[in-house]
């Protein structure tokens, strides 16, 4: 059994600032070391289940957090990026795997309290919907794989998102290693507390995979990006198939979730140089 564990930062014990999350942030070694040990714990964990194949995909910002030299030989590990936008957490990902898990994820824009809360990118994006259901980068990511037919397992993060997940995945194994007290506060288990949840989740969810669903998206899909400002929706729809649909907000439909999604990869890039460009 093959099994695919796609990885962010901000869902991770211990971790509660840009100090923590930016490649430059004077804690973010420290960070690193914290998501590696919660990667090989799951690994561990879906071991016991019965897993015997394992690909890590470093998928946060410059996708390089992921320590090579401390990350659990069974499994193989992609790092680097061509953009730091979902899915690059399953950036490789195809139906010879069984499953996925998300590891370090975190709740979606707006989700209050949740720690480091945001979907794409924070700059410019407040909320992200799929057929008119707000959604997060945990649920982006896994409408990806289900398109390509691989059922998610667990995810891993803090109190908020776990509960949300109760309205879009019930059936997931979702792991709380951190109460969320606000977007840059949280009551932590320790790391190696922390691991010990993930890794006994693991297993139960590999020993319960036949019971695990995909998360698909209803064909045709509709995405739909709420902004900050509306001159990010003067550029937004400049992407071909957009169209405003209100003040702050543009959409896109497709006739498929790949269709889409590259319709929101576009957008977000498309908006998020606009920010860089005059912040």
């Amino acid at each position: 059994m093959k099994i695919w564990i796609g990885t962010d930062m901000e869902g991770v014990a211990g971790v509660v600032d840009r100090e923590h999350t930016a490649r430059d942030g004077r804690e973010h070694d420290r960070a690193r070391v914290w998501l590696t040990d919660e990667v090989n714990a799951a690994i561990a964990g879906a071991t016991e289940g019965g897993a015997t194949a394992f690909v890590v995909a470093d998928g946060h910002g410059t996708c390089r957090n992921i320590l090579p030299d401390r990350l659990d030989p069974r499994a193989r590990l992609c790092s680097g990026q061509l953009s730091s936008l979902p899915p690059s957490a399953l950036q490789g990902l195809d139906a010879s795997s069984d499953a996925i898990m998300l590891v370090g994820f975190h709740a979606r824009a707006g989700l209050h309290p949740g720690v480091l809360d945001h979907t794409s990118w924070s700059q410019t994006v407040s909320e992200v919907r799929l057929n008119g259901q707000p959604v997060g980068e945990a649920e982006i990511n896994a409408a990806y794989a289900g398109h390509l037919g691989v059922a998610t397992l667990m995810v891993t993060g803090d109190d908020v998102l776990a509960a949300d997940l109760q309205r879009t995945m019930p059936w997931v194994h979702a792991v709380a290693v951190k109460r969320a007290l606000g977007r840059y506060q949280a009551e932590s288990l320790a790391p190696s507390v922390a691991c010990d949840r993930i890794r006994e989740a693991a297993a139960a969810a590999v020993r319960g995979q036949a019971s695990a669903q995909r998360f698909i998206v209803a064909s045709p899909v509709t995405v739909e990006l709420e902004f900050h400002h509306p001159m990010y929706v003067e550029l937004a729809v400049l992407v071909p198939g957009c169209r405003q649909t209100g003040t702050r907000c543009a959409a896109f439909t497709g006739s498929d979730y790949l269709q889409a999604f590259g319709a929101f990869t576009a957008m977000c890039g498309t908006t998020g140089i606009a920010y860089f460009q005059h912040r």
